[in-house]
């Protein structure tokens, strides 16, 4: 990664190409723009056309899991939420987060880091398709 500064400022990440512990770390220490808004990323595995990713974001003690593959969008099994919920980018874009895609941000940070190291859909997590 070329700087902290520039962690804060990016919000998707090849991690095939970047550890594990610097996307954790970037994530951790990012500042949502308000209290109650969450900051979302985007994780993929690799950059070929069609490469599965998860949207993951945190929004103090709670945040949003979401796998993308093969033009299908699961959710965890277990997630949290009626409605939307709201996420925002690091440049302040509202991505807003299908209902039930919400866990609590230990699960969120466990998940990116199997990603990470896997690179394959997080098997901590049970899922289910949206």
């Amino acid at each position: 990664m070329a700087s902290n500064e520039d962690a804060r400022r990016r919000t998707g990440y090849d991690v095939t190409q970047v550890p594990a512990d610097d996307v954790l770390a970037a994530l951790r220490e990012a500042t949502p723009l308000s209290p109650d808004s969450g900051l979302v990323w985007w994780l993929y595995a690799g950059l070929a056309p069609g490469t599965p990713y998860l949207v993951a974001g945190l929004r103090g003690s709670s945040g949003t899991l979401v796998w993308h593959e093969n033009g299908e969008t699961h959710l965890p099994a277990d997630g949290a939420g009626e409605g939307t919920a709201s996420y925002f980018s690091l440049q302040g874009a509202h991505f807003p987060q299908p209902a039930g895609s919400e866990v609590p941000a230990e699960v969120v940070l466990h998940a990116v880091r199997e990603l990470c190291e896997s690179r394959v859909r997080p098997a901590g997590v049970a899922w289910k398709l949206a």
